[in-house]
């Protein structure tokens, strides 16, 4: 482990005058590590997102803020279907998007065979995985990739809870644990006043809550993030095919500095349409991690419910917890 970087969360006795503003804004200021660890090197930002997650989004969009505030500029930006490990230079170091796909739960979209490609076949160059929750529903999946990992001696490995903390030192020594890049967003103004009661954000994928949790909460209305994107998922498979087919054409070095550039922008609008959907309303309730996170980035209340595997309260007890304005429901 290593001990001189963040690897407390964040606690109530660690600051003065204790409150939501002042929580969110030092949860930010915790990634200045992550910035000392590319130390002015060039680097390569992979696997960002190119799909409706809005959840996702925030976190590229964080890391995006996060660049700009640490004025780093990376070489390459490439989603992992159109990324070449060929492009990776001796002294490049390589950033690998955050989130919570760090296991086998999401296994076919191919993130984590990507990370273990790099950190099999580029052992002298340093390897650092942006803030993640670590789940594996196979212990011998979970094995097989922890010693892959071992064979590299400079992988960092960011997790944005205990649980996750613990696992990641079977991978690598050099273990942080960090909040979510969304953070960096820190504050978004609301457009509108709240007018309506309760927004319910509920998953509908693999990872959705038990049914019955939260049900003590009425709600004015209900959603999901795919609810959220709904039409604007043409234009997203728009993107997709375009870097996949430039990618195979062999220019996908060139196309993706400059169709990073176009999602950055377009994919902007689709979390604008989420801002302006939670401002509507004075409360959220969701077992959406960043649900909760947009929350706390808008200054407004939530409640949280956990998803299926305990990565929302874990979230919540590591970080945000002690706010104000938040609000952890188990079972």
């Amino acid at each position: 482990m290593d001990k001189n970087v963040n690897s407390e969360a964040l606690r109530e006795s660690d600051i003065p005058e204790f409150n939501h503003t002042v929580m969110m804004t030092a949860l930010a200021d915790k990634h200045q590590v992550i910035a000392d660890l590319v130390g002015g090197k060039p680097f390569h930002y992979i696997d960002y997102p190119v799909h409706g997650n809005i959840g996702d989004l925030l976190i590229m969009h964080g890391t995006l803020a996060f660049f700009d505030r640490y004025r780093l500029k990376p070489r390459i930006s490439a989603p992992a279907f159109s990324y070449n490990p060929g492009w990776i230079e001796k002294d490049d170091v390589i950033l690998f998007h955050g989130g919570g796909n760090f296991g086998d739960l999401y296994s076919a979209f191919g993130m984590q065979a990507l990370r273990e490609l790099v950190v099999s076949t580029r052992t002298s160059n340093r390897i650092i995985v942006l803030p993640q929750t670590i789940h594996f529903g196979s212990a011998e999946e979970r094995q097989r990739s922890a010693r892959l990992f071992r064979t590299h001696p400079d992988v960092h490995l960011c997790v944005r809870d205990y649980a996750s903390y613990e696992i990641a030192l079977e991978f690598t020594d050099h273990v942080h644990l960090l909040p979510d890049m969304a953070h960096q967003l820190y504050p978004i103004v609301p457009p509108h006043t709240a007018t309506k009661g309760a927004l319910l954000i509920s998953r509908m994928d693999d990872e959705k809550r038990e049914s019955g949790s939260g049900d003590r909460i009425e709600y004015a209305a209900t959603t999901d993030w795919p609810i959220v994107v709904g039409e604007r998922e043409r234009n997203i498979d728009f993107f997709r095919r375009a870097m996949r087919s430039t990618y195979r054409l062999g220019i996908g070095w060139n196309s993706n500095k400059l169709l990073s550039r176009r999602w950055a922008a377009y994919s902007g609008k689709l979390i604008d349409d989420a801002i302006k959907l939670f401002s509507l309303h004075n409360h959220i309730v969701t077992d959406r991690l960043h649900g909760h996170i947009l929350a706390c980035l808008m200054n407004k209340s939530s409640t949280v419910l956990d998803n299926s595997y305990g990565k929302n309260s874990s979230y919540v007890s590591a970080w945000t917890a002690n706010s104000e304005l938040v609000a952890l429901q188990k079972g």
